[in-house]
């Protein structure tokens, strides 16, 4: 399977200036893998693309495959295999003939209409974009809140034993503070008592 896709136009014939800003507004879905240049045959003008973007791209996108599809009727080729030859001065846009009269007022008309389907492209992609960058942002939260629930039953353990300490030190302390006689004083005070009473009776 060819790893890219060429689109060749016919001999002599290049796209409007209004195709090719049509398709320089999706060159950010193309990932900018394309490049313009003439088939090494005949030297005829030649866009060559990613396969793999450039069929996802046709999948996802209606106006980008609206313009492909646009190019092949007017008789551009969609080919797999070319000898290609890179040269972005290949690409002359036609500039479009002025008309009069009721042709050009309906040339005029299309022309709004094409761009009003672009702009809604465009808002409609940076619709999608923005969504799924508010969809990844809220799975973010939910993965750092589900990493914070994993470890609180670790915390308590580790603040519970930690109050234990403390609370075991605080007792021990008020113990040894509270001025209450220990029991060896309590003894060897009870012995110097019964020396002294047997002094005493002698």
């Amino acid at each position: 399977m060819s790893h890219y896709r060429y689109v060749v136009f016919p001999r002599s014939k290049q796209p409007t200036v209004e195709d090719v800003r049509q398709w320089q507004q999706f060159a950010g879905l193309l990932a900018n893998r394309f490049a313009w240049g003439v088939a090494r045959d005949d030297g005829r003008l030649t866009v060559a693309c990613d396969g793999g973007t450039f069929d996802h791209a046709r999948d996802i996108d209606a106006g980008f495959d609206a313009l492909v599809a646009k190019w092949q009727g007017l008789g551009c080729e969609l080919v797999d295999h070319l000898g290609f030859v890179k040269d972005a001065t290949a690409l002359r846009p036609a500039a479009i003939v002025p008309l009069h009269g009721h042709d050009r007022h309906a040339s005029l008309e299309t022309m709004r209409t094409e761009e009003r389907i672009a702009a809604k492209h465009t808002i409609a992609r940076e619709a999608v974009a923005r969504s799924l960058m508010s969809v990844e942002r809220t799975l973010d939260r939910y993965a750092a809140f589900q990493r914070f629930a994993s470890g609180v039953p670790y915390l308590l353990m580790a603040a519970g034993a930690i109050g234990t300490i403390a609370a075991g030190l605080y007792v021990r302390d008020r113990l040894q503070s509270s001025g209450r006689e220990s029991r060896q004083a309590t003894i060897e005070r009870a012995l110097d008592d019964e020396v002294r009473d047997v002094d005493s009776a002698e």
